[in-house]
């Protein structure tokens, strides 16, 4: 992971861990796409904005069709099957300097794997699960201590 991508991850998505969650557990990505194309510096972004497209239309196209009404074992083929594709980009070499298209697929497929791969983490992990989702592990943890904790 580059530097920047790293950075990305520390300093946009992981601030998102609470806001873009349900009362049930479920990530909000739509919200999260929203949010990480309303203001995140990255190349990767700004690629996508420059060819015209946002957050929603980027939900939309990319995203939706590949998180809402999926099963979790359907959401983790398709997040494993992009970041197939996103290594095999990754190992191309085009000739001379690359193409717009070429980059905005890039781009494309870069921010989908982390978007898509983020909520899946912050959907189905047991940490997150324990303490944020519908287990509401703290709540419980309280009421059985009789508030003693």
């Amino acid at each position: 992971m580059d530097d920047e991508t790293r950075a990305f991850v520390d300093e946009v998505l992981e601030e998102t861990s609470e806001i873009f969650r349900t009362a049930s557990g479920e990530f909000q990505l739509r919200g999260l796409c929203l949010d990480v194309f309303a203001g995140a510096p990255t190349t990767d972004i700004s690629n996508l904005r420059e060819a015209g497209i946002d957050g929603d239309e980027f939900y939309r196209r990319e995203l939706a069709p590949n998180w809402e009404e999926l099963t979790q074992e359907e959401r983790a083929r398709k997040i494993d099957g992009f970041i197939e594709l996103s290594h095999m980009l990754g190992q191309e070499e085009p000739a001379g300097d690359p193409s717009d298209q070429f980059l905005e697929l890039v781009a494309t497929v870069h921010v989908k794997v982390l978007l898509l791969a983020w909520a899946y983490d912050r959907t189905y992990s047991y940490m997150d699960r324990l303490f944020n989702g519908p287990l509401q592990y703290r709540a419980h943890r309280y009421r059985i201590a009789g508030g003693r904790v």
